[in-house]
Parts: structure tokens; sequence; C-alpha cells
């Protein structure tokens, strides 16, 4: 399956995208139905919403951090910060599984 690309997302929205990530294996409905809830809001845009429920159901952890780091907006430094510091735990997480 081919990576989603998603829409340029802000800070906000990539907290709430890694945040939901985090959320995944361990209650991976509830996932679904907050990202539902977010793109109802108005948080996430409907293809926002569309492309990150493919990567939350389809996509481990490095293929998801590749897909977020495309959709953030380069010259936004705090996203990129966020990134960072997010995706550097996870790789931290992932190899003390």
């Amino acid at each position: 399956m081919t990576a989603p690309t998603i829409p340029t997302l802000s800070s906000h929205q990539l907290s709430l995208a890694l945040d939901l990530l985090d959320m995944r294996e361990m209650a991976p409905k509830e996932v679904l139905r907050q990202l539902d809830e977010f793109a109802a809001s108005g948080e996430f845009s409907q293809a926002q919403a569309k492309a990150l429920r493919v990567l939350v159901k389809t996509l481990d952890d490095a293929h998801a951090a590749r897909v977020l780091r495309a959709s953030c907006d380069g010259d936004d430094e705090e996203s990129m910060d966020l990134l960072r510091h997010r995706t550097t735990h996870e790789a931290r997480v992932a190899y003390l599984r």
C-alpha cells in the first residue's frame, strides 16, 4: 500500500495526530472515534482526516513518522521541533520492544 499524503498540518494538528498514533495500539477504535470527532469539529479537514485514518490503520511507526514529517510546513519551527522530539521518543520505545 502506498503511504498517504497528508495536507499540511499546523503544529497543533501535528500534536493531535501524534497523540492519536500513540494511542492506536491500546485503543484503536477510540482513536478512530476521536479522529472523526476532530474532523467534525474542524480540527482536521476531511482530506486530512481521511489520510490520517489510513495512517492510523495501516502504517507502522517508522512509516507514520515519515508521512507526518512530509506533512509539516518546513518553515514552521514549532512543528519540526515537536516532530523531532516525539519521533525520537518513538524510536527509543520501538527499540526497547
